[in-house]
């Protein structure tokens, strides 16, 4: 795979097929070309409120093609991601529904960092935005699963997702799965992402 990271394997279908459909939530939709320009912008956003390379963003959020930007804009900035679904029996208290993971002095108790997430999602519009330079190799953290206290439990390195089969079909489902290692299976193969119905619906209503 290209470069070893799942933002690469995407920005090669951007570049090939940027006007094929992404992500469909309800009636909306997204380009592979907008889909990323959104990311790099979000990316730049979210990296100049603090998210650095190799931390760890908790994202709370339900199923929506925000959601994918958000999760795709992390990974651009060279950090990892830990999705909460809110509609989950997993699900987090968290201070925002985007906070970046960080160490208090002791070093001992987790601390967050809560970003406007709505804001940084606003100010980012459809307008050209190119891919960040930051290098991410096949060893570096995509996604920390947690705990039920909410702590990273396992993570999982970009090659390890990108290495899982490609032959996916021209269009599927993102399941509530935590990872949400089917939305990158989709979108590195080039294919359509479809947000299931409640999900969707749960997302118009927020």
């Amino acid at each position: 795979m290209v470069n070893g990271a799942i933002h690469r394997v995407i920005e090669y279908h951007v570049a090939s097929r940027p006007d094929a459909i992404a992500v469909t939530d309800g009636p909306s939709a997204v380009t592979y070309r907008e889909l990323n320009q959104r990311a790099n912008a979000l990316a730049r956003r979210l990296s100049e409120s603090g998210l650095t390379r190799g931390a760890i963003a908790l994202v709370r959020m339900e199923r929506s093609i925000n959601l994918a930007t958000v999760l795709l804009a992390v990974l651009k900035a060279g950090a990892a991601y830990a999705w909460i679904d809110p509609a989950s029996p997993d699900d987090v208290d968290l201070p925002a529904d985007f906070c970046i993971q960080q160490r208090s002095a002791s070093a001992k108790e987790e601390a967050f960092l809560a970003v406007d997430l709505r804001g940084a999602l606003a100010a980012c519009a459809d307008r050209p935005s190119p891919n960040l330079p930051i290098v991410t190799r096949g060893s570096d953290v995509a996604c920390a699963l947690l705990d039920g206290a909410g702590h990273p439990k396992v993570l999982v390195p970009h090659a390890t997702i990108t290495a899982l089969p490609a032959d996916a079909p021209s269009s599927g489902e993102w399941s509530a799965a935590a990872g949400a290692f089917d939305l990158w299976l989709g979108l590195m193969g080039g294919a359509t992402v479809t947000v299931p119905t409640t999900a969707a619906a749960a997302s118009a209503a927020a």
